[in-house]
Order: structure tokens, then sequence, then C-alpha cells
């Protein structure tokens, strides 16, 4: 299955967050948990053999929130995706509910967000599923479309909850609708870890560019995949690899090396 993950909200030119924020009732920033458990739900998914782009609004760069809709929808809707799902916690008036949620709105995106919710459920407090007609992300997507609400970010008890639990393992396993083996190794993510290091190959504005360098590597044995990232434009960054030793991305690196590929090591 191809997938696109997105994270909800974004960083204004005023540097205003659009997103709630329950760090002043002991929470988190809604916009900032989601940006750091995105590329863990990815890599989980990719060891489950889906292929998986990301997609963060660019900082920085909008003047208001209603630019995040043109900029998600035109890539969610060009891309091919048979699901897109959008990272979002919530939040309560009072700041004194609790729970997860997850929204849909067709009938094959209630199949995946019953899957999701029943997941984060066995660590939340289970608030269901529900179909909603007025959110973009729902209405206006060509793929299937689930908003996931992984619990609220103004409940400090939520947050105790989440701060211990791999909630990126709770949605993929949703997404995927199996378990996922979670052995660590090259494409291996730990809960705790802030970032790991991948083995880029190449860095290209033309998917198709990236799609034959991709398909080049796997060729060869390397379990290979585009990443996707907004500088100034789109770019498609080939990587291999997801490491929580640094030592073995070096490792990787010499033998793309050896075998004629470029490779740097960056952090994600």
């Amino acid at each position: 299955m191809k997938i696109l993950l997105t994270v909800g909200h974004s960083i204004l030119k005023s540097g205003a967050c659009t997103s709630a924020d329950g760090r002043p009732y002991g929470g988190v920033l809604e916009y900032s948990y989601n940006k750091g458990i995105v590329n863990r739900i990815a890599e989980y998914l990719r060891t489950a053999e889906h292929a998986v782009d990301v997609l963060i609004c660019p900082e920085l760069q909008f003047s208001k929130s209603t630019d995040e809709k043109t900029y998600k929808l035109e890539r969610a809707n060009s891309g091919g995706y048979d699901l897109v799902a959008e990272l979002h916690l919530n939040a309560s008036k009072l700041h004194n509910a609790r729970g997860c949620e997850v929204l849909y709105t067709s009938a094959e995106g209630k199949k995946v967000a019953q899957r999701i919710s029943d997941q984060l459920a066995t660590a939340f407090k289970n608030r269901g599923i529900s179909d909603r007609d007025n959110l973009y992300m729902l209405t206006k997507t060509n793929p299937v479309a689930v908003m996931i609400e992984s619990f609220f970010c103004d409940s400090s008890a939520d947050c105790e909850i989440a701060e211990k639990t791999d909630v990126a393992l709770l949605i993929a396993t949703g997404i995927h609708g199996a378990e996922i083996a979670t052995d660590s190794g090259a494409n291996g993510a730990e809960e705790n870890e802030s970032f790991l290091y991948r083995v880029q190959t190449g860095a290209f504005r033309s998917r198709d560019n990236a799609d034959r360098l991709r398909a080049d590597l796997v060729g060869k044995g390397y379990e290979a995949f585009v990443a996707v990232a907004d500088v100034d434009g789109i770019l498609y960054r080939v990587q291999v690899g997801a490491f929580q030793n640094k030592e073995n991305a070096d490792k990787m690196k010499s033998r793309l090396q050896a075998d004629g590929f470029d490779a740097i090591i960056v952090r994600a």
C-alpha cells in the first residue's frame, strides 16, 4: 500500500503555531509531538513493506492557517496514494477530557479508522471513531483518508501515558492491520530515540529520478525508500536505513560507497 502520513498544522511566518497547545496544562504542543513521531510511524510501516511518504508543511512560510489546505491537498491528490493518514492531538474547552478518537468519512476509511482506534485504545480511553463531513483532509482527498486524534494534548494524564507508550507503533499497527515486527536493525525504530541516522544516496526535484535510484538500490539488495521534504520546493530524498547507532550508519555509508553510490549521513 502507498501511504502518505501528514502532520496537521504548521508554524506561520509570524512564528505562531496553528495547533493546540497543551503545555500550559501539563501537556504537549500538538504539532511538535506529531512531528516528532511521524518518521517513526513511517519506519514501522516500511518494515511491513508499505511505501510511505511523510508530508510536513514548511515552517515560517505561510501567512495564515488556510494556506495549509492547498499545500497538502495538491500533494495528497497527485501522489497516487492509497491512504492518507493525518496526525493530530485533541484538546478540550475545559482541559479535562481524555482519550483517543479517529475520524473518517468513507466506508474504507471507517475500516482503517476502526483498526487504528482499537490499537490506541489499548493505552488510552476509547472515544471511538467518528464520521466527519466537515474536514477537508477527509472530504477533499482522492485517496482514502483518516485523521488520528491520538490523545488529548492538554491532559497531563494522557500525556503521561504517551510518554510510556510507543504511540507510533500503535498507529502503524492499526494502519497495517496486523502485528509489525519491531526488531532493531536497518529499519528499526526505538520509542525513546529523538532522532535516527539515515544514509542518503541522492536528492532530486523529480520523483522519477528518485524512483530510478531507489530501484537501482533495491536491485542491489538495499532496503531503500524515498522521503519527501520541502526545501524551497518538493525534494525527493533517496535513503537507506534508520539507525540508532551512528557507527552502523557509517558502515552502511561505506558499503554504499564501495558499490559506487554517493552516500552521506543525515539525521531524522
